[in-house]
């Protein structure tokens, strides 16, 4: 990973009220620290603080206690003129583990995995992030319902924060308290979530909207609004034609396909413009398609994904992503975050299952952040990065299309909802447009196998978006796009960029 050395930084002890400490929050358990950290070879001194807030449910009543971690730059002369950015990953339903420390102004020192991997004993160190946000932009992460140190205070009430109604709301009603609390009503207001924290950011800032609450701009990382055009059903043909570019990148990047000499950008590009010039009205057309054309368009698709021509004849010339990832590779498997790594066919564990054991040094590193670095002790409450149960619980909103309530065929007996029939995520986003101040930005991997960079285009396609005030930017990275190492440094450019109010 790529370090700048250990670098020092200046914590003075935890406080309950002082420092920055809002008098609206002093009634809740607050940590509140001073530190300084170098960004960018620059040293800034910041106010961090891990406060308590009280949210209620849906019938009106405190059923949450929400804590949130903040970071406010405290040598600069007017700080309400500064950006504040409320960041969260996805899930559903995890803490703000993965950004936290890619963006905020701590990381774990370089080669900290390694060595928890072979003695997870071990304490773990931390240096400063040379490419953190915190220099440009004040940092507020949000840890949602039953993660982090937020716990529920109406068990009754899980079912309201595990959906796509109150989820959002608990994201609404912290940016509200935080804001006056602290004295930044008046400052640009960002939204920034990661794969499912984009449906939560998008339905939050709907509601802000609603309430009279200017939002500046969406940044959103591995977009997962477009669910039901994208998502991999039988006959699902715009699925399958947007899943093409990511299989081809895939592809040349294990040396499977041969980008003629092209740029990585140029055979992307391409990709795309043969997915949905060609091989989209190949699949509309299905069996009324010639036998000759049927071959060329196969073809083409092998040179793509060096899935054999004869594969595509005998089956509808369509790949499913899972499948390609566990045929590109004989005896191998993809990771769908990031389709560059290679693992084992067996190892996969089937979606849905518990997840925390693949994140124990995250765990390990959050929980060690907040108690060390941060001074964070609450007894009996211990830092949780998933939401128990949240994954098969989660109720995603309409369970029934209006076509099919329209034909009297709705059932009121319908079991768990799902994504996959009414939504209007991205008509909200759109509607965002009409203050002509808003600003959105995705930020897509071009080796995300879960929300895939054809998405992010068609999306922008579809919608029409203002060319001005929206902007995709595309990386070698995977779905965690500022997870990885290289490409780090180049979002954080294009991050700063943005909040300065300058498209990229």
């Amino acid at each position: 990973m790529r370090f700048r050395g250990l670098l020092a930084s200046a914590f003075l002890g935890v406080v309950a009220t002082s420092l920055s400490a809002p008098a609206a929050a002093a009634s809740g358990r607050n940590f509140v620290s001073e530190h300084t950290a170098t960004i960018e070879g620059e040293p800034v001194s910041y106010v961090a603080a891990v406060e308590e807030y009280k949210v209620k449910d849906a019938d009106g009543d405190e059923a949450l206690s929400l804590f949130a971690t903040s970071y406010v730059r405290s040598d600069v002369k007017d700080s309400k003129k500064r950006p504040v950015v409320f960041l969260f990953n996805g899930g559903p339903s995890a803490a703000a583990l993965g950004l936290h420390t890619e963006l905020g102004p701590r990381q774990p020192v370089e080669g900290s995995r390694e060595r928890f991997k072979a003695n997870s004993a071990e304490k773990i160190e931390f240096a400063d992030n040379p490419d953190s946000l915190l220099d440009i932009a004040d940092l507020v992460f949000f840890d949602p319902a039953e993660t982090g140190f937020s716990r529920l205070l109406k068990e009754e009430s899980r079912a309201y924060f595990y959906s796509t109604t109150g989820d959002p709301d608990s994201v609404v009603q912290l940016i509200r308290q935080w804001r006056k609390a602290h004295g930044r009503e008046d400052s640009p207001l960002y939204i920034l979530g990661e794969s499912y924290g984009s449906i939560r950011q998008v339905v939050a800032g709907s509601q802000l909207r609603r309430e009279g609450v200017k939002l500046d701009g969406q940044i959103i990382f591995g977009d997962s609004i477009f669910l039901m055009e994208t998502s991999r059903r039988a006959h699902n043909i715009v699925s399958t034609a947007v899943s093409l570019p990511v299989l081809a990148m895939t592809a040349a990047y294990h040396g499977k396909a041969d980008m003629r000499g092209m740029s990585l950008k140029a055979y992307l590009d391409e990709a795309y413009r043969f997915s949905m010039e060609e091989y989209l009205p190949a699949l509309a057309m299905g069996w009324s398609l010639s036998e000759s054309k049927r071959k060329k368009v196969a073809g083409e698709l092998e040179r793509y994904t060096s899935i054999p021509q004869s594969y595509f004849l005998e089956h509808d010339l369509a790949i499913a992503k899972h499948i390609f990832n566990r045929t590109l590779i004989p005896g191998k498997a993809l990771n769908a975050n990031d389709t560059r790594v290679v693992e084992e066919a067996t190892s996969k564990k089937e979606h849905g299952g518990d997840p925390t054991d693949a994140y124990r040094f995250e765990q390990a590193v959050l929980s060690s952040y907040m108690q060390d670095e941060l001074g964070v002790k609450l007894d009996g409450v211990e830092y949780r990065i998933f939401a128990p149960d949240s994954f098969s619980s989660w109720e995603w909103g309409q369970g029934c299309s209006d076509y099919v309530a329209g034909a009297g065929l709705c059932s009121p007996d319908w079991g768990k909802r799902t994504p996959f029939v009414d939504y209007d995520w991205p008509e909200q986003l759109k509607a965002a447009f009409a203050d002509p101040d808003f600003r959105a930005m995705i930020v897509s991997g071009i080796y995300d196998g879960l929300s895939s960079v054809g998405t992010h285009r068609y999306l922008q396609s579809q919608l029409g978006f203002p060319e001005d005030r929206f902007e995709i930017r595309e990386y070698e990275a995977g779905h965690a796009t500022a997870a990885d190492p290289e490409a780090r440094p180049f979002v954080k450019a294009d991050l700063r960029t943005f909040l300065n109010c300058e498209m990229p």
